[in-house]
Parts: structure tokens; C-alpha cells; sequence
């Protein structure tokens, strides 16, 4: 019973041996032929307008600003209505400081220059009594020793020296004065120009607290570098986009292909492609530009995407900014070529080359490739119809 059970099993298991090695060695190869090949790239993007009027923040400020109300996105904007509004209440602060700051620079200007003209009034007044003293001290000044003394003389002398020297003084202190005086106020008009120049720049940027709208149109909203769209509450700084008005006659599409599926892409290519919105109706276009290297979308995704651009061939009224799509990019239109699948064709020193069989053994052969997509590749030369080839690297077995 144990023998004739031991045999069962054996020829179960020699059967089963039999039929895997069958199975893996008809799934090892592959007979060429030619078939209908076509490279088609698939690819995801959003609607946008070829043309857009910016709507930013204020570039006339030097700091940020907070964003008070934005109108909500979508909306049939008229030109003169009011999109955006900031918050102006740290400015209106600022400007009733530096309005009183260039009101007491103003009062201490003024309070200077009285000061500095009675000073220099003062100043004036001793010279004119000096040069009196000294006209006079020059005018009676006797030196005949038969009217004066000696002594006398030498008094008289040396007073009209002394009121000389007096009288220089006095020059060299109201040079000395003007100076200064002319420094002091210089001083206090720059800081009462600096602050009239910071007044009239916050009364500009109270000015610019609303945002008109320069033309009819239909406002969208722009996604910062992590997707989000601005919101009430929002810090901006000087320049920064927050909206747009797009010309909805023109639209475009922005693509976006994953770098391991981008393949042959380039201008000229046509496309079909359908909106998510309305999965019935198929739209086609033409690229027009594709970036030259991938990079990241989506924060935190490490996954690269080639952004591209096309044209639409057939404008409606359906098609509107940012309504989400999936399109079909034909890079190589279909036709009939000689082709296999891209897991057997290796790589050796910038040359390619697959296994073919020959008289029951495999060669290596070199083949010339041409066109390719994600299953397949195209060969040019090296290979005709019916050669078999391997799908795994022999030289690994």
C-alpha cells in the first residue's frame, strides 16, 4: 500500500515537473513578427487660458500685508469691481505715528532756528560793540609822551589789542556758529523729509488697499508651491500673485506626464483629450512646448512629472480655466513594424542586443532599435519575422 502510494506520488510529481518546465519554457520566449505599433503617452493636466491679466499684491510696499476679503473664485468679474481688499489698519498706525514724529520735528525745527536766530542776534550785537569800542579806542588814541604818561600810552595800546583780539574771536565764533547751526538743521530736515517720505509712502499704500479689476473677466484663483489658494488672514508679500484674469476665448492645457512614461515627447504632437467633467465629449490638440527636465508638483511626492503645454484645435464654450482632463499624446502613429517586447533586448557598451536562436542554441545577435513605448520596441535591423528570441539574459542562467 505504501509502495503504490509512494509511485502515485512520484509520477504526480514528475507529471507536475514536467508541465512547469513546459509552461516556463513556451513564457522564455518569443517569436518575432510584425504587428500594429503606436506610442501613445498618457498624461493629466487642467485647463488654462493662453492669455491672463496677474492680479498680485502691491509691489509699492516694503513689508507684507494682510489679505482682508478676496472674491470667491469663478466669479464674472466686471472691470472697476473691487477683487481684493488688505487690511490697513497697521498702516493707518504707522502713518498717525510718523505724522506726529514730522509734527514735533517740525516744532523742534522751528524752535531751532528762533534759538539759532537770537543766538546769532546776540552774536552780532557783540561785534557791533566791539568794532565801536575799537573804532573809538583807535580814534583817541594819543601817543605824545609830552601830553600821556608812558604808562598811559602802553594801556591804550594794549587795550586797542585787546579789542582786536576780541574782535577776531568774535569772527572766528560766528563762523564756528554758522556751522553748527547749519548742521543742526540740516539734520532736523532730513529726519522731517524722512518722515514725510514714509508718510506719503503708507498714504500710496492706503491708496492700493483695493484691488480694481482692469477689464471684464472670469477670476481664478492661484495654488501656492503646496497647492493652497489664498485666503482671508493671509500674510502676502509685495508682488505676490494671488489671482488672475484669464482670456477664456483662448485655452490651453497644461499637462503632466510621469518621467518614467515620458517617451519621444515633443512639439507638434497631436492629442486627444477628454474633460473630467464631461467624459462624453473628446477634444483634440497639438504640444507646443515640453519642459526640459521633470521636477516634483506636489509637496512631499517624490515622484517628477514633465510639464507640458498644447494648444486645443476647437474652442467651446464648455472649456474653462482649471477644469481637470486626461489626455492621450500620440508620439508615434500606428503602423505595421517588426517589433518585441522591450524585456528581451539588452545593453552592453551603448549597443543593443538580444538572444535569437540558431539551430537550437541561443546567439547573441545585435539589433538596431527604432521606436519604442512601454511594452514594446521596435527593430530595424538584426532580426526578420518569425526568428525566436529569449526574454531573460542567457548568460544569467
Amino acid at each position: 500500500m505504501n509502495i503504490k502510494l509512494s509511485l502515485s506520488l512520484l509520477g504526480i510529481i514528475i507529471l507536475s515537473g514536467c508541465s512547469k518546465e513546459n509552461t516556463v519554457q513556451n513564457a522564455l520566449t518569443y517569436t518575432v513578427s510584425k504587428h500594429q505599433f503606436a506610442t501613445v503617452v498618457e498624461a493629466k493636466g487642467h485647463l488654462i487660458a493662453a492669455n491672463e491679466t496677474i492680479i498680485s499684491a502691491p509691489a509699492s510696499t516694503r513689508g507684507p500685508q494682510t489679505l482682508a476679503w478676496l472674491m470667491p473664485e469663478y466669479s464674472q468679474v466686471k472691470k472697476g469691481d473691487v477683487i481684493a481688499r488688505f487690511d490697513g489698519e497697521q498702516m493707518r498706525r504707522q502713518s498717525q505715528r510718523n505724522t506726529n514724529k514730522a509734527a514735533l520735528t517740525a516744532q523742534d525745527l522751528a524752535q531751532k532756528s528762533a534759538e539759532i536766530d537770537k543766538d546769532k542776534a546776540i552774536l552780532n550785537h557783540d561785534i557791533v560793540l566791539v568794532n565801536e569800542e575799537k573804532q573809538f579806542a583807535e580814534d583817541y588814541s594819543i601817543e605824545d609822551e609830552r601830553i600821556r604818561s608812558k604808562l598811559d600810552i602802553l594801556e591804550s595800546q594794549q587795550n586797542v589789542e585787546f579789542l582786536n583780539a576780541k574782535h577776531d574771536y568774535y569772527d572766528w565764533q560766528t563762523g564756528r556758529f554758522e556751522q553748527s547751526a547749519a548742521g543742526e538743521l540740516m539734520l532736523l530736515k532730513m529726519q522731517e523729509n524722512q518722515y514725510k517720505q514714509k508718510l506719503a509712502m503708507l498714504n500710496t499704500n492706503l491708496s492700493q488697499l483695493e484691488i480694481i479689476a482692469p477689464h471684464d473677466g472670469l477670476l481664478t484663483h492661484n495654488s501656492n508651491w503646496r497647492g493652497e489658494k489664498p485666503r482671508a488672514g493671509e500674510t502676502l508679500w509685495p508682488g505676490q500673485k494671488i489671482a488672475a484674469l484669464p482670456d477664456v476665448s483662448q485655452m490651453q492645457l497644461m499637462l503632466y506626464v510621469s518621467e518614467r512614461e515620458a517617451i519621444d515627447l515633443a512639439a507638434g504632437q497631436t492629442l486627444q483629450f477628454q474633460l473630467i467633467a464631461l467624459p462624453t465629449q473628446q477634444f483634440s490638440g497639438e504640444l507646443i512646448e515640453v519642459s526640459p527636465f521633470p521636477k516634483s508638483i506636489k509637496r512631499g511626492d517624490p515622484q517628477k512629472y514633465y510639464e507640458l503645454k498644447a494648444n486645443i484645435t476647437a474652442q467651446t464654450a464648455a472649456l474653462r480655466p482649471g477644469l481637470k482632463l486626461n489626455a492621450r499624446i500620440l508620439v508615434t502613429p500606428q503602423s505595421e513594424r517588426l517589433v518585441v517586447p522591450k524585456q528581451s533586448v539588452f545593453t552592453e557598451q551603448n549597443a543593443h542586443y538580444v538572444y535569437a536562436e540558431k539551430a537550437g542554441e541561443f546567439i547573441k545577435t545585435a539589433v538596431t532599435l527604432g521606436k519604442h513605448n512601454l511594452s514594446h520596441v521596435e527593430i530595424l535591423d538584426g532580426l526578420a519575422s518569425n526568428d525566436v528570441v529569449s526574454l531573460i539574459d542567457i548568460k544569467d542562467i
